[in-house]
Parts: structure tokens; C-alpha cells; sequence
């Protein structure tokens, strides 16, 4: 019985993902072989760390190895009508469609920042949608909300930082609470864990 609770609490911050989803329910019927990762919306942010954030989620969405990530850029949304969902509540089908012709897409993977503070204390906010070719509708979506003061934000950065480094001290874990890339990897990792 004791060590049955020492499991518990020692297996804390990775079981419970900080993201997140809402996904629809024949989402596995999905056939999703390559999906695109469009540039992160939410330019008041900076581009480079939009880019940062685009590439955060490309390394840990092909790390978990459902699909094929294709990364796309500024220019290969040029000519097309803008993606804004988050002023209309949908994506335009005809983009959608237009990307994953051009492509050889199964989906999209569109990424909104929502809150952003760059300096210590970190602040991050991301919404992500997937987006399947077949229908334009949106199929998994997940946000998380990370603040590094906050000490959930705080033990799930520990937690990661162990499994990914191994054995390390409080003053290395901690430098990944300062880094805007890393932070931005953190969040990614979060996002890809809600996948089904």
C-alpha cells in the first residue's frame, strides 16, 4: 500500500498534460499522413519568435510520429486568403483546400499566440487547431496557458527537464524558465501530448 502512494507522487507532472483538447469523436477515421504547420499567428509578437514557436511545434508534433510535419512559410501562404479564425470562429475552406493541393496535405496544423511576455517571469499562451483537407473543419484543437511563476508551470518544466536531460539540478532546470525558445518547446510539447 505505501509504495502504491509513493507511485503517485513521484509520477506527477507528466501524466497530466497542462494543454488543454477538445477533439472530435471519429477523429481517427481522419487518414492523416502529412500535415503542414502553418507560420504561428499573433505578428505583434515578433516574427522570430513566432518562428521559434513554428519550429517548436514541428520537432515535437514529428517527434510523436503520427504523421509526416511539412513546415510551411510566409511565402507559400502568399496569394491566399488569410486565416484568421479567431475573428470569425472558422477557416476559410477554399485556403485550406488550396494549401493542401499545393502541398500534398492531409491537414493543418494553425497555431495562435494569445499571451506572450518574453522576460522573467515567462509568459505563453498558444491555441493550436488541427485542420483535416478533407472537410476544412477543425478536428483536435488544444491551448495551454504557461506562466513561469506559477509553480503547476514550474514542476511540469522540472518533470520535463528530467526525462529529457536526466538527472539534473534545480539551476538547470531553471535556466529553461529563462529561454523564450526553449519555453516556446515546452509549450509544443504540451500541445503534442493531447494528440490522440
Amino acid at each position: 500500500m505505501g509504495l502504491g502512494s509513493c507511485v503517485l507522487t513521484t509520477a506527477t507532472a507528466d501524466q497530466a498534460p497542462l494543454a488543454q483538447p477538445q477533439v472530435v469523436v471519429d477523429f481517427d477515421s481522419y487518414g492523416l499522413r502529412r500535415v503542414g504547420v502553418v507560420p504561428v499567428i499573433g505578428h505583434e509578437y515578433g516574427e522570430q519568435t513566432n518562428d521559434a514557436i513554428q519550429d517548436a511545434l514541428r520537432a515535437e508534433f514529428a517527434a510523436r510520429g503520427r504523421f509526416e510535419v511539412v513546415v510551411l512559410d510566409t511565402e507559400d501562404l502568399s496569394r491566399l486568403e488569410p486565416m484568421r479564425a479567431w475573428s470569425r470562429g472558422w477557416y476559410r475552406p477554399r485556403t485550406i483546400l488550396e494549401l493542401s493541393r499545393r502541398h500534398r496535405l492531409d491537414g493543418l496544423l494553425i497555431g495562435t499566440v494569445t499571451d506572450r511576455q518574453a522576460h522573467p517571469p515567462q509568459r505563453l499562451g498558444l491555441t493550436l487547431d488541427l485542420v483535416a483537407s478533407q472537410t476544412g473543419q477543425t478536428i483536435w484543437s488544444s491551448s495551454v496557458s504557461l506562466d513561469a511563476s506559477e509553480e503547476r508551470t514550474r514542476r511540469s518544466v522540472e518533470d520535463w527537464a528530467e526525462r529529457a536531460v536526466g538527472d539534473v539540478t534545480e539551476a538547470s532546470w531553471e535556466t529553461l524558465l529563462l529561454s523564450p525558445r526553449r519555453f516556446a518547446r515546452f509549450a509544443a510539447r504540451e500541445l503534442a501530448r493531447t494528440l490522440p
